[in-house]
């Protein structure tokens, strides 16, 4: 049924295999732009929530989460390489065997690092900019950042399946439709779902951690914290792209392999015949 998007997926995984590979810089730079834009979206996301928190109101988190799509339309339509979404990409290509697991983990390594480099960068300009150098510690951005690190290890790995089962859902879905404005549309519910629902995605938490360690922060927001939480929504991530959206689709639509029927050959003996004859 969904033939035509797996064929696309595996073709860009082969692209992403050979950038990767031939052309790293580029890459790492592709990936580095991913994490800017995260970077830039979650400014904007926060600092709109920060009028609604200051006044108490419910729909405090939903404003946040509104305008978090922008950054997943920055990546698709700006050309970044986001993480979790090549855990779908490289999954399903592997799967296909257009792509080894070799090369799968060499590319989400790659991108992971050059994700995290690129919200380095912004962190660091940001820092500069002075933009959240005055917040205090209630601040919207750091309420949630001490949330995300003080939460069970069993929460984050779980919230962290559904996070990048959404994501890849939203470069999945989107694949199936051809205007741009559907696409973009799709885009941004889904991901508005993952946001509001407070699932944990690993390359947002890494923007909100590094930005909150670099603003006027209380005790709880420390490396301690940022590690406990990376690590198993990381493998939240890889779970929930990978396999979730990944390998159940490329189950889904492998050809049906039909048992073939052996029919035994009919003997008839010949006194038999001669009998019906008379």
């Amino acid at each position: 049924m969904e033939k035509e998007t797996i064929d696309m997926i595996c073709r860009s995984a082969v692209s992403k295999r050979d950038l990767q590979s031939d052309r790293m810089a580029h890459y790492v730079v592709r990936a580095m732009l991913a994490g800017v834009y995260i970077g830039f979206a979650l400014v904007l996301s926060f600092t709109v929530g920060q009028y609604f928190y200051e006044v108490h109101s419910p729909v405090t988190y939903m404003m946040t989460a509104l305008f978090f799509g922008i950054a997943f339309i920055l990546i698709v339509y700006g050309g970044g390489e986001l993480f979790t979404s090549n855990t779908m990409y490289m999954t399903i290509g592997t799967m296909k065997k257009v792509t080894t697991w070799r090369e799968t983990i060499l590319v989400w390594m790659t991108c992971y690092g050059g994700n995290f480099l690129g919200i380095l960068l912004f962190t660091t300009l940001l820092y500069f900019s002075g933009v959240f150098q005055s917040i205090g510690e209630d601040h919207l951005l750091l309420t949630l950042a001490e949330k995300k690190m003080t939460l069970p290890t069993s929460y984050l790995f779980f919230r962290a399946i559904f996070a990048n089962w959404l994501v890849c859902l939203a470069v999945w879905i989107p694949m199936r439709v051809k205007e741009d404005m559907a696409k973009v549309v799709l885009m941004m519910l889904l991901v508005f779902t993952f946001f509001i629902s407070g699932y944990e995605h690993s390359i947002a938490n890494l923007a909100v951690f590094l930005i909150s360690l670099t603003s006027p922060h209380s005790e709880v927001i420390n490396m301690g914290g940022f590690i406990h939480n990376l690590i198993p929504v990381t493998i939240g991530n890889i779970v929930g792209g990978g396999f979730f959206v990944g390998m159940l689709f490329f189950f889904l639509n492998e050809p049906i392999k039909r048992k073939q029927i052996q029919r035994k050959p009919i003997i008839v003996s010949a006194t038999k015949v001669s009998n019906q004859k008379l």
